[in-house]
């Protein structure tokens, strides 16, 4: 944890150390093909971003992505992992989402 002095009182940042735990659920590539094709057979918008400084992208999960789940909005924006809650990135997320809403008429 880390902490940082506000007005003279010690305010304590702290987590679920669980969050660091592994995952108890993976899954297989082809559970994540069929989960993408479900998901574009029901004609469900998709709005996908990826921050362009995230989590790995292999050839693999690209090619789902673009070929197989076919989002109707998708966008590579800067940011890190988080950058859904980066306060250097928020704002761009946030706009990309309501580009999509507004897209979608919702």
């Amino acid at each position: 944890s880390s902490s940082r002095q506000v007005d003279s009182e010690a305010v304590v940042f702290r987590h679920d150390p669980r969050l660091q735990w592994p995952s108890l659920q993976y899954y297989t590539r082809e559970q994540v093909e069929a989960f993408f094709r479900d998901v574009n057979t029901s004609n469900i918008p998709v709005c996908f971003l990826l921050a362009a400084d995230g989590w790995p992208v292999d050839a693999w999960a690209e090619h789902i992505t673009n070929d197989i789940l076919k989002p109707t909005h998708m966008k590579k924006l800067s940011g890190s992992h988080h950058f859904h809650a980066d306060p250097d990135s928020v704002e761009a997320v946030a706009n990309e989402i309501i580009v999509f809403a507004e897209e979608q008429k919702m």
